[in-house]
């Protein structure tokens, strides 16, 4: 059996360095491959997010509009008196909850110190919060058997009883009818202060009618 050569041993060094040098060549790709598979991955990533669109934002429905074909409010005034206000149809206000706008109205609150006051439009806005009524259209303010006031409008505060119009207003009373320009109550109602063209027509007495 021979032995072997030098030539031999150089040549299976040859083959191992060989192989060493293959080795690398592949390990180096394989890293290669393996960084260009994690940038696509994360490229990738970006692409999505940066294509997908904000998710949109949540939208919170507002309360319904409370509507109804009958309302009534009622309550206690200052001076411990009740008060009620009636309508036909009443729509909540959209932008504010305690503001409600009604149709044909009726209610009433009573004096201090005197009796019922009975009051109609045609429409009105009444704010729940303030105790507000705001009244238009064919308005009347009468205390059975002592007055009864004509307005266009009016805007009557129900917690302390005080009327207020800025329009012509009638006043008919047992013996006189009175007319001015605008009119405002104490909060009481106890007294009424009328101005603007003030006129008072009396009725027919001994010497007949007079106006002053």
């Amino acid at each position: 059996m021979s032995s072997p050569t030098p030539d031999h041993f150089h040549s299976r060094a040859e083959q191992a360095r060989a192989r060493a040098a293959r080795s690398r060549v592949v390990l180096r790709g394989s890293i290669v491959v393996g960084c260009l598979v994690i940038a696509a991955f994360f490229a990738e990533s970006y692409i999505r997010r940066a294509a997908t669109p904000p998710p949109a934002p949540v939208v919170v429905d507002k309360a319904p509009v409370i509507s109804g074909a009958m309302s009534t409010f009622s309550g206690i005034d200052n001076h411990s008196k009740p008060f009620n206000v009636r309508a036909q149809e009443g729509i909540q206000d959209a932008a504010s909850e305690t503001l409600m706008h009604l149709k044909t109205v009726n209610g009433n609150f009573q004096r201090h110190e005197g009796g019922e006051v009975q009051v109609t439009g045609d429409k009105a806005d009444y704010e729940m919060k303030t105790k507000d009524l705001n009244l238009t259209g064919n308005v009347t303010f009468e205390e059975p058997g002592h007055y009864i006031a004509y307005l266009k409008s009016a805007a009557v505060n129900l917690e302390r009883q005080k009327i207020v119009t800025k329009e012509p207003v009638q006043v008919k009373t047992e013996g006189a009818t009175v007319f001015a320009d605008s009119m405002e109550t104490s909060e009481d109602g106890g007294t009424v202060t009328l101005r603007g063209n003030v006129k008072a027509h009396f009725n027919q007495g001994p010497e007949g009618p007079s106006d002053q």
